[in-house]
């Protein structure tokens, strides 16, 4: 297997682990579980590249821009957040408010202080892959505000910042909607406006929605992990997908023709409709659409 094919398969897995750990109770042992799942996952990246290199400068490129930051950059995560749970106030939601919008102004420091490859990282560029993604390339080409040092054999000049990147994006969010509801503000109001809104299909049925989603990288421009989305259809629509990994893997054993059938289904529904568009519509059926 090569490092692309690697990484792409073990943040996967991670991301399944990561779910598994959720019904951990202890906050330090959560943190010291997942911290183990990411540098195990870093090891064996590491042995393998020792053990292969890179076919070609392509997959140099993307394994140090994509496959390895992905990776690294939940253990970036998970570290910062358990800092962040940690050094929270006990008491006072002002207090726990406040200390929230610290830390995003810490966040919107950094990105200040990495401006240059950050808007480098958020454009997508591939101009300076070369420079940046390629090891035993100078730093001095920009004047980075966090290059720490690192295993030139494992590390490029800008491999983790763009981790940083990563993780910093995702944490950030998750702070906005904390304070959000902290404050019970737009969402908690969005929650309670739909709040009759609830999933009557079958569970797996959303499951493979939601995969459909994420493959297809509709949300934030694809950055955005499996269980998050799977997280916010699940809250949104009131029904339990926590072990969405497993009814993924009911999915995949099915014997019908198509594995995909509620996409199928959709896809059929949604035709037809496109078909019947100009269809005259009886009136105690207008309201469904909308009429």
């Amino acid at each position: 297997m090569n490092l692309k094919k690697l990484s792409e398969k073990l943040y996967a897995e991670l991301v399944i682990q990561f779910e598994e750990t959720i019904s951990i109770e202890s906050p330090i042992e959560k943190f010291r579980t997942n911290l183990a799942l990411v540098q195990k996952a870093l090891a064996q990246l590491k042995i393998q590249l020792a053990q292969s290199g890179f076919a070609d400068e392509a997959e140099e490129i993307y394994f140090f821009k994509k496959g390895k930051p992905r990776i690294y950059a939940l253990l970036i995560l998970i570290t910062e957040r358990y800092a962040i749970e940690a050094s929270m106030p006990l008491l006072g939601k002002e207090k726990q408010i406040a200390h929230l919008k610290s830390q995003l102004f810490f966040i919107d420091r950094f990105f200040r202080q990495n401006e240059f490859l950050y808007q480098y990282y958020r454009l997508d560029a591939v101009d300076l892959d070369d420079r940046y993604f390629r090891r035993n390339r100078s730093s001095q080409l920009i004047g980075f505000a966090e290059v720490p040092d690192v295993d030139p054999t494992f590390s490029t000049v800008a491999d983790y910042l763009f981790s940083k990147f990563i993780a910093y994006e995702k944490l950030q969010e998750s702070i906005k909607q904390e304070i959000e509801m902290q404050k019970g503000g737009t969402d908690a109001v969005h929650k309670n406006a739909f709040k009759d809104l609830k999933w009557t299909g079958e569970a797996v049925n959303m499951v493979e929605l939601v995969y459909g989603v994420f493959e297809t990288g509709q949300v934030n421009g694809g950055k955005i992990t499996l269980s998050e989305l799977m997280e916010f259809f699940g809250q949104a629509f009131q029904v339990n997908i926590s072990g969405y990994f497993k009814r993924f893997a009911d999915i995949k054993r099915r014997k019908s023709m198509s594995k995909t059938r509620y996409l199928d289904e959709m896809q059929q529904l949604v035709s037809k409709r496109i078909e019947d568009s100009d269809a005259w519509i009886p009136e105690d059926q207008k309201s469904r659409y909308g009429f």
